[in-house]
Parts: C-alpha cells; sequence; structure tokens
C-alpha cells in the first residue's frame, strides 16, 4: 500500500509528442511557446525553500535543453528556398511539383530546419483558408502538413502505411501497397495537405530492390499528390539518391534530378570576416537565452567564443549539446556562469570529442 498522495511540484510535461501522427503533430503545432524562467539573483535562488529551488531547476533545464530556433543566415537562405519552392508550386492537377532536399552533414540543424519551416507553413495555410474543409455534406479538418521519417526497413507498402497511419486510417494491417497508396492519396487531397516532410530519406539503399521501389514511388507520388515533397537526409547525392542507382553516364536520364532542388546547411567557420561576424552573432544570440544568475553580456562572444568554436567544430547540434550541458553543471554545482573550466568537464557527441583530441594531440585548441 501507498501512503496518501501528495501534490505533485510540477506537471508532467504534454510536450512528448509523435509528429509521425496526426494527432502527435497538430499537439506540436498548438502547444504555446514556453515561458521563460525568470532570472534569479543568487541571493534569491538561496532564498527558495527545498520544493521552489528543485521546481526552478527543473524549469531551467527544460528551458535551456529546447534553445531556439536560431535564425542563422544559412537557415534563412534555407527558408527563403524553401518559401519560393512552395509558393511557386501552384500547378495544375497535370503537372508534377518540384521536392525540395535539404541534404547536410549530421548535426548542422537539417530536421530542426525542417521543423521549424513546416511548422510556419502549416499555421500560414490555417490562417490563409481556416482549420475546416466544407465539403457541402460535411466538414473536414485541414491538414496542411504531413510529417514521417523512414527507417532502414523502409518498403513501399512500410512507406504507404506511414502515410495512411499518420491520419489513423484504420485497417491498414493486411490492405496491400496499391491499396494504401490510394488510400492515403485520399486523405491526403480531403484534407486539402499541401507538405509532406520525408526525415531520414538516407535510410534508403539504392543497392536493395526495397530502396530503388521506395525511391521510384517517390516520383509517382509527386504526380499523384497535390503536394510538394520535402525531404531530409545525409548525403543524397553520394548515396545515390538524385541518380535514382543509375551507374556512371546513365545517371543523366534521372528524372529525379532534374525535379529535386538540394539545400544545404554548412558548419559554422572562422575563414572570412562574414563568417566570424555570423559566429558572434550567434554567440550573442544564446547568451541572451541563457538564464544563469551570473551570466553577463560577453560570456560566450567574448570569452568563450574561439573555446566554443574549436569544441563544436563549427556544428550547430555538438555547440547546443555543449550549451546545454554546461549549463545544467552551472546550476547543479552552483557555478551559474559558463566558464572553459566548467565546460572541459562536460562531454558531448563523439566526433566533436574525437576532433578535441585530435587538435590537443596537435598543440592546438581546448585540451
Amino acid at each position: 500500500m501507498t501512503g496518501p498522495a501528495t501534490a505533485p511540484l510540477l506537471a508532467d510535461s504534454p510536450r512528448e509528442w509523435d509528429l509521425s501522427s496526426k494527432d502527435g503533430w497538430f499537439q506540436m503545432i498548438n502547444a504555446p511557446a514556453r515561458t521563460r524562467p525568470e532570472r534569479l539573483t543568487r541571493d534569491e535562488i538561496n532564498d527558495l525553500d527545498p520544493g521552489g529551488a528543485r521546481v526552478y531547476r527543473a524549469e531551467r533545464a527544460a528551458w535551456h535543453a529546447n534553445l531556439g530556433p536560431i535564425r542563422t543566415p544559412g537557415l534563412e537562405a534555407v527558408f527563403a528556398t524553401l518559401e519560393e519552392i512552395c509558393e511557386s508550386n501552384q500547378h495544375d492537377g497535370d503537372k508534377v511539383k518540384p521536392a525540395a532536399v535539404i541534404d547536410a552533414l549530421p548535426g548542422l540543424g537539417k530536421s530542426t530546419a525542417a521543423l521549424v519551416f513546416a511548422k510556419a507553413f502549416h499555421r500560414d495555410q490555417i490562417e490563409l483558408y481556416g482549420p475546416r474543409i466544407d465539403t457541402g455534406s460535411g466538414f473536414w479538418q485541414r491538414v496542411p502538413v504531413l510529417h514521417i521519417g523512414l527507417t532502414s526497413k523502409t518498403t513501399m507498402r512500410s512507406f504507404n502505411q506511414m502515410l495512411c497511419r499518420f491520419f489513423a486510417l484504420p485497417g491498414l494491417a493486411h490492405a496491400n501497397a496499391e491499396r494504401l497508396a490510394n488510400r492515403a492519396a485520399g486523405a491526403i487531397a480531403a484534407c486539402k495537405t499541401r507538405l509532406i516532410v520525408v526525415d531520414d530519406v538516407h535510410f534508403l539503399d539504392m543497392n536493395s530492390t526495397d530502396g530503388r521501389e521506395v525511391a521510384n514511388h517517390f516520383k509517382w507520388l509527386a504526380n499523384t499528390f497535390p503536394v510538394t515533397f520535402l525531404f531530409v537526409g545525409v548525403g543524397l547525392r553520394a548515396r545515390g539518391l538524385l541518380s535514382e542507382g543509375l551507374p556512371g553516364a546513365d545517371a543523366v536520364y534521372s528524372q529525379t534530378a532534374r525535379r529535386w532542388n538540394v539545400l544545404e546547411l554548412l558548419p559554422f567557420t572562422q575563414t572570412g570576416r562574414s563568417e566570424k561576424a555570423t559566429w558572434r552573432a550567434l554567440m550573442l544570440a544564446i547568451e541572451r537565452e541563457l538564464v544563469l544568475a551570473d551570466a553577463y553580456q560577453g560570456m560566450l562572444a567574448e570569452d568563450l567564443s574561439p573555446y566554443l568554436f574549436t569544441r563544436c567544430s563549427g556544428h550547430f547540434a555538438s555547440l547546443m549539446s555543449l550549451i546545454n550541458r554546461g549549463a545544467a553543471r552551472a546550476i547543479r554545482t552552483g557555478t551559474e556562469r559558463l566558464t572553459t573550466t566548467l565546460l572541459d568537464q562536460v562531454r558531448i557527441d563523439e566526433a566533436a570529442e574525437t576532433a578535441r583530441a585530435q587538435l590537443a594531440r596537435a598543440g592546438r585548441g581546448p585540451r
């Protein structure tokens, strides 16, 4: 038996959504913006009772884990091109709509970029056309965006199942690939879906029959669905997605290469004045968002800028992981600011740590 129930200090987070389902997608879309915790002084933190201190620590942890998105010039350029593609894809039903592709190395924010754009596109469509569709005999919910992620075992049938499952269509277990595709097409048309985001496209193996079938299936979908596709993945050119797996000179016959518009996100660099200014602007944007008692203007942009660049090798995900975990350590230890001494104790992803060790052996960068 348990003792009497006590009121929890915090409510469970409602933000554990499944973006590969319509309900999960709408939960994310309709979730209110996070409220930034108040920045307390050291004395104010020390005056908190034990319960209040635990709540404040949990609130700051959630805030630092979800900083952003920070709209860097590279991200803005991707958004501008995606807007052009979607706005110009007003073709009649007998014409193929070109697809957009974000192809970038791991850790550069491509999936985040796709989600941020898709959220903005969804909200814009709802504002323009309303949340409901009058069919004459009833109303359908408008679903401007469909989001799914591929797996290493994706087949044409399982891909069509994912499309149907997003809409929670019944009777998927025994339907064949063609029937699933037709059911998905019906739901997409009825709900006025205009953007389909397909993440982790690099899982498709163009050397396998399943991979080639799914890649070819994309062309049929583009012909059938009145939507813009946004594909997201790593090394899609090198993996043969753009050439459809055709060898050598035969790649010129690839329809995909003519229909997919490839956008890239690149690592940050420090090679010129413009690149250094971009990095500094990023540091200033991040430090403004940190909720640490002893944080100060210039903490990142002045005192830690070279150190942070070396630690993350210019990769955004590595940088944000270091900032997030560093802030957690600063709170836990009572340091309440970020320093090289504190950040030296924080381990992040293996690629960044390997680069850090190589620089240390060469006598450069943080050790």
